[in-house]
């Protein structure tokens, strides 16, 4: 995992930095902020500027956001830089915000979709998740079933894609290289067996979906998905 976990609105970066400095502060905002921390929030000398800090925080801050050509970027282009590549904000529920005060997407890095709920926001989270990735290992034994779900979330770039010969067939395979020639796919066949669907990102980060690949465009069950840090490799017999 990377240093930075998220990207704060302005509103909620202003009121971080009040509470780190201990002055007046919005109790309730910090509260439910906190529950998301897990890494550093990054933000930019814009962001700085633009709420009225920028000359208040320490000059060894400032200036290492403009060495690290952290300046002029938007909060969209920021969370593109963070693990999670989302916004907290308290205010926003349309992707890539996270409204910390109540949102499908939860302090555990949890997004929960109710039966007929529309997966958009989900597909969008995933797909940036994977954006950058070199290496993805797909884990559902109804992947052939779900290659429309796959030009969904899967980046338009190269990269190794790793699957089970019992999910995805020639046939698929062939379909989808023509669909982004980009696409290179590696037969393992020592996956371990697994009732929950994965994504393992660079063996970096896993996403663990509830009702699998389908129901990211299909609405007619829940579907629940857990982004993590990969603890152990649950996936490769090898790691």
């Amino acid at each position: 995992m990377g240093k930075y976990s998220f990207v704060l609105s302005d509103t909620l970066y202003k009121q971080y930095y009040l509470f780190k400095e201990h002055q007046d502060y919005d109790k309730d905002i910090i509260l439910h902020l906190l529950k998301f921390r897990c890494g550093e929030f990054l933000t930019n000398t814009r962001q700085l500027d633009d709420i009225g800090i920028g000359d208040r925080v320490s000059k060894s801050l400032y200036d290492s956001l403009k060495y690290a050509r952290l300046t002029k970027q938007t909060l969209e282009e920021l969370a593109r830089k963070t693990d999670y590549k989302l916004i907290l904000c308290d205010d926003r529920t349309d992707y890539p915000y996270v409204n910390i005060m109540s949102d499908q997407i939860s302090s555990h890095i949890t997004g929960c979709f109710y039966r007929n709920a529309h997966r958009d926001k989900a597909i969008r989270h995933i797909r940036a998740l994977c954006q950058d990735a070199k290496k993805i290992c797909l884990y559902d034994q109804y992947l052939n079933a779900c290659k429309d779900v796959l030009k969904l979330i899967l980046p338009n770039k190269k990269v190794e894609l790793v699957y089970h010969s019992k999910h995805l067939n020639d046939s698929a395979v062939a379909d989808l290289q023509k669909y982004n020639p980009q696409w290179s796919f590696s037969l393992d066949d020592s996956l371990l067996t697994h009732h929950d669907r994965y994504i393992v990102i660079d063996n970096k980060m896993e996403i663990i979906l509830s009702s699998g690949f389908m129901y990211l465009e299909l609405t007619g069950k829940e579907l629940t998905y857990v982004v993590r840090p990969v603890q152990e490799n649950r996936l490769l017999v090898n790691g």
